[in-house]
């Protein structure tokens, strides 16, 4: 009974820890080609790369990215506080706990090598991913924590990473991104 008792309670944690991963799906409209990859890299507060953590390859105009399970590097990470510079946010008003935070900002680019993910010489493209009006910020926090702002900004991060769906019109409305919701990537022309 113990033994058996202990295998539902491994299989139940391995599902839920299956059911914690979130994964970015959606287009990407324009030309790519084959050996396109769309990778999230963990930048600086600069919002320079700083590593890639994750890509996934484009293939016929779709891709699935899933988000990391590991803490970004501690070069990308910064504390929660008035310096953030995060779409929509102006003016941080409040943080509800103290925390550190790093942002995954996502680049195409050929992998020319095959080899899977990001080599010197393959030059990254930024892309924004868009959900209807808005854009998707994916952000790490090492604690949860709520951050408000003015013109009605609240994000509220569980620890981990977050995905987010960031609208800025004369309000801002942040809103969890939902595994049902498509991703569109526009290259334009």
């Amino acid at each position: 009974m113990k033994r058996r008792l202990s295998v539902l309670t491994l299989l139940s944690l391995g599902l839920a820890a299956q059911a914690g991963a979130l994964s970015l799906n959606g287009t990407v409209q324009g030309e790519v080609t084959p050996d396109t990859r769309l990778g999230g890299w963990a930048v600086t507060p600069f919002g320079q790369p700083v590593q890639e953590l994750v890509s996934a390859p484009v293939t016929g105009g779709r891709f699935s990215l899933a988000l990391p399970d590991a803490a970004p590097p501690v070069r990308a990470q910064v504390p929660v506080d008035d310096r953030l510079s995060w779409p929509g946010l102006i003016d941080l008003t409040r943080v509800s706990a103290p925390a550190q935070a790093a942002e995954l900002k996502f680049y195409l680019y050929r992998d020319t090598n095959g080899s899977g993910s990001h080599d010197e010489g393959e030059p990254l493209r930024e892309v924004r991913l868009n959900v209807g009006r808005g854009g998707v910020f994916v952000v790490w926090a090492s604690a949860a924590t709520t951050v408000t702002g003015s013109r009605d900004y609240q994000a509220a991060l569980e620890r981990g990473w977050n995905a987010l769906v960031v609208d800025v019109r004369n309000t801002v409305r942040v809103q969890p991104y939902t595994p049902q919701t498509t991703v569109q990537i526009d290259l334009g022309r």
